[in-house]
């Protein structure tokens, strides 16, 4: 067995093969070129420093990577080599382009997975599911953290309901106001059952049904409320961000009732009446938010959402920063640039998403960083003498 072949069993195809020839779509380019290509698809998470031409181990096993890449895709008659450059032949340009039909029809599909009118038939099925679990479940056991997450599950189904014939008929107002009334609702019906069993002592009876039920309905509702927050917040839909507290709370609610079962089952019932209570808190504790924000905004077109975002949105842009921040080191001690308008033409053509073509065809072709973005974190280095 040669060299090169002992080498090349251990490149496993991942994909590689037709992101290195989408790289190669609009004109020949060097290795060195195509890794300055492929970082765009880094760019994209805020990964603005790696992999870039230097000494590093790092780069030189990427260099390494994408050369042996490049030397399959000769073989396979792929790419040709014109020079110090690689292009596409007449088979290569049609397997890219199978590529790039794929990532068409992703983003076709992602565009309609992502319409707030899908998020609310998905929610609708899924709380109907989970109901159609649960309550049984509640019922059997006599668990009141569960069977109160049962009865707000069948509500949240309700809610799914009004909210999608809000966006279909444009009374997204109303079904805000209706959902908050029905989270406070909820609420006290939850606290007053949680408190009547402190009169009424129930033990709950405890089966592997009981505890499928709740951990699934945990990993359902963790799901729905992501998908219920990214598209609330890509939307500007207030009606989505309400269902996605609640679906958080579902979350927090499903664990408790787990962590009830087994106090039932170490004969600590009191507890499961404590997670009744400790849930209707905090469905009481989110409605009465998402009134008072409902409030401030009668007298105004659209609801300020931006307090709804993740937390790790935070810690992500402060990891975004961070990157750039060691980019443009980069950059000045290589002495690429000298001046700080050269370092933001340079930052902006090297992460300018609008040239990769896959991520055209994905939809996600945009800039990552702008010009204050990079005056910004020159002035936090100089400010911190780097």
């Amino acid at each position: 067995m040669s060299k090169y072949s002992s080498r090349n069993k251990l490149h496993k195809e991942y994909g590689q093969s037709w992101v290195v020839a989408a790289a190669l779509w609009e004109s020949a380019k060097t290795p060195g070129e195509i890794i300055d290509h492929l970082q765009n698809y880094f760019a994209l998470f805020g990964l603005f420093s790696q992999f870039r031409r230097d000494d590093s181990k790092n780069s030189i096993r990427w260099r390494r990577y994408i050369t042996d890449t490049l030397d399959e895709l000769v073989k396979r008659d792929w790419v040709e080599q014109q020079g110090e450059c690689y292009a596409l032949t007449p088979i290569g340009r049609k397997e890219a382009g199978k590529s790039l039909s794929d990532m068409r029809k992703t983003r076709s599909l992602l565009h309609k997975i992502a319409q707030p009118e899908t998020v609310s038939v998905v929610g609708i099925i899924t709380h109907l599911g989970l109901v159609a679990l649960k309550l049984p479940a509640a019922l059997l056991s006599g668990s009141v953290g569960l069977l109160n997450d049962a009865l707000d599950t069948l509500l949240d189904g309700i809610s799914s309901l009004l909210v999608f014939l809000g966006l279909r008929f444009d009374k997204e107002r109303v079904v805000n106001i209706i959902l908050v009334l029905l989270m406070l609702t909820t609420g006290s019906f939850t606290f007053y059952e949680a408190v009547r069993r402190f009169f009424v002592p129930l033990k709950p009876e405890v089966d592997w049904f009981t505890f499928l039920a709740a951990i699934f309905s945990a990993v359902c509702c963790f799901v729905l409320w992501i998908y219920q927050h990214y598209v609330g917040m890509r939307s500007g839909k207030f009606s989505l961000i309400t269902q996605s507290i609640d679906s958080r709370n579902h979350v927090i609610v499903a664990v408790s009732v787990t962590a009830g079962l087994v106090a039932s089952l170490l004969q600590f019932q009191l507890l499961d009446t404590l997670v009744g209570l400790a849930v209707a808190g905090l469905i009481l504790k989110s409605g009465v938010e998402l009134a008072i924000d409902l409030f401030h905004s009668l007298d105004q077109d659209k609801i300020d959402i931006s307090r709804y975002k993740f937390r790790v949105s935070r810690h992500y842009e402060r990891f975004r920063q961070a990157q750039l921040r060691q980019w443009i080191l980069r950059q000045i001690e290589s002495g690429n640039v000298q001046t700080m308008s050269e370092l933001i033409d340079l930052a902006l053509e090297a992460n300018n998403l609008t040239k990769n073509q896959m991520w055209q065809e994905l939809g996600l072709n945009f800039q990552p960083i702008t010009e204050d973005m990079v005056k910004i974190n020159v002035r936090e280095l100089s400010r911190h003498g780097s």
